[in-house]
């Protein structure tokens, strides 16, 4: 059985085997969101379903918010706000 991490943007998703190449790729789409300055709108459609559940059963799902704060937490993120490319090495 094969675990998950599902990136959901809009009506479309995309399947990555662990959270940092999830969380990689949605900082990149916000990344170019940001250039094309619709951020906020991109950021609402974003999210990261977990393969875990939460106490009622139900996969936990992360907005971008709560995706940043994981990653920062575990180091994927520097303390300038960038992806640590070094991490992902180690992953």
């Amino acid at each position: 059985m094969n675990i998950k991490w599902i990136l959901r943007n809009g009506p479309s998703t995309q399947e990555f085997e662990s959270f940092p190449y999830a969380f990689r790729t949605m900082f990149a789409i916000v990344k170019k969101a940001v250039e094309t300055k619709n951020s906020a709108e991109v950021i609402k459609k974003l999210s990261i379903i977990s393969p875990q559940l939460d106490r009622h059963g139900d996969p936990k799902k992360y907005d971008y918010a709560a995706a940043t704060a994981m990653a920062t937490a575990s180091g994927l993120l520097d303390s300038s706000g960038q992806v640590n490319s070094r991490e992902f090495k180690h992953r």
